[in-house]
């Protein structure tokens, strides 16, 4: 892979990609916990058939880790972590991500990022001295003076092989004694303003809630946090340090796919092939518990997710929501004006009333009438 992916008949085409790499992972992604996000839903998507993944965040000096137990890198994993819009999601509806680009991500933050798997390791590395090709005939500084740019390699899709001798030895030393099949380092210039997103994620744990292949992530900051997830039937409590910190009732259902859906979405470029192919998607709520009782979110809790959560909070609803919504690039928003959303969203009000009238049969009973939106009063299309 890195030599094919250094190898261009001219050096503006390596430019013309490293630049749009560059933008691509700086401007998209501006969230210092964005990037965390792409990190772990890539190891939930990795886990094992009928197997839960633990995982584990750590800080080594100005190196942040993120560990998990999913499965090892395969040749083709590899391949799509040095492409655009070639990932092994991308025809799985099982798995969550599609675009092919949220490793990228983690390029908005550092300028290397090396990765762990089999006990081996590589690296992207801005820094690294790439080969100046000889049939390009004139020399770098010769090009650099013509066209009066600097010339880049697009070094977020160019591995390179890594000594074991090259990493931190804590580093090393961790990983190789653990139960880890994969890591992430990701080597930061701006280590607090990332070590601060942790710590909001640890403070967040509804984040976790709707990332079904997850048994526990570990934090290492300035103290250890443990997050654990317990799962029975319909209930989903969330623990930190053995302390539980939020309890939710949950309901999902299969929506089957109408065949009007399926044509009109059949040409719209935004919709990954996984959903045209597809007859049917998930759509999952969840209701907070509180002193055993159900109760309606407050304002500022109300989070559309998409497996993980967006910053889309302008639709109040008295509980959580997930489906495959189509999003922005950056995963943050919600596109209006997609017949796909607009159909999932009329198949939440469907679905929520649905739920409702099955609770209120229940131990729940009348305060299942707490989970009726109250506010109507919105203008966009969803």
């Amino acid at each position: 892979i890195f030599e094919k992916n250094t190898c261009y008949a001219l050096p503006e085409q390596a430019v013309n990609q490293a630049e749009s790499l560059k933008s691509l992972s700086r401007d998209l992604y501006t969230d210092s916990k964005r990037f965390i996000y792409e990190l772990l839903q890539n190891a939930v998507d990795s886990s094992f058939p009928d197997t839960d993944v633990d995982i584990h965040i750590n800080f080594f000096g100005d190196i942040m880790l993120l560990a998990h137990t999913g499965q090892p890198f395969t040749a083709r994993d590899i391949e799509g972590l040095c492409s655009v819009s070639h990932g092994t999601k991308k025809n799985s509806i099982e798995k969550t991500g599609y675009k092919g680009i949220g490793f990228k991500a983690v390029f908005g933050q550092s300028n290397k990022v090396i990765v762990y798997s089999q006990n081996n390791y590589f690296r992207f590395d801005e820094t690294y001295n790439y080969p100046w090709r000889t049939e390009w005939k004139q020399s770098q500084n010769e090009w650099e003076t013509v066209n009066g740019r600097k010339f880049l390699y697009p070094w977020q899709i160019i591995p390179v092989l890594t000594d074991k001798k090259d990493i931190p030895q804590e580093v090393d030393s961790f990983l190789s004694s653990g139960k880890w099949n994969v890591a992430t380092l990701v080597c930061l210039g701006n280590k607090n303003d990332v070590k601060n997103a942790v710590k909001e994620l640890i403070e967040n744990v509804n984040m976790f809630l709707f990332l079904k292949n997850i048994k526990s992530i570990e934090f290492k900051t300035d103290n250890t946090y443990k997050i654990s997830i317990d799962r029975n039937d319909d209930r989903i409590k969330i623990y930190q340090n053995s302390t539980l910190k939020v309890e939710w009732l949950s309901y999902s259902q299969q929506l089957d796919i109408p065949s009007e859906i399926k044509n009109q979405i059949g040409q719209d470029s935004n919709v990954p092939e996984k959903l045209k192919k597809t007859t049917s998607v998930e759509l999952s709520f969840a209701a907070k518990i509180e002193k055993d009782q159900l109760v309606a979110l407050r304002d500022g809790e109300q989070l559309l997710y998409a497996y993980l959560p967006t910053d889309e909070k302008k639709y109040y609803l008295p509980v959580l929501v997930n489906s495959s919504f189509l999003t922005s690039a950056n995963r943050e928003s919600l596109h209006a004006n997609s017949v796909w959303n607009q159909w999932l969203f009329e198949s939440i009000a469907v679905g929520l009333f649905k739920w409702i009238s099955e609770l209120v049969k229940g131990q729940y009973q009348y305060q299942s009438y707490n989970l009726i939106p109250r506010r109507l009063n919105y203008s966009d299309p969803l």
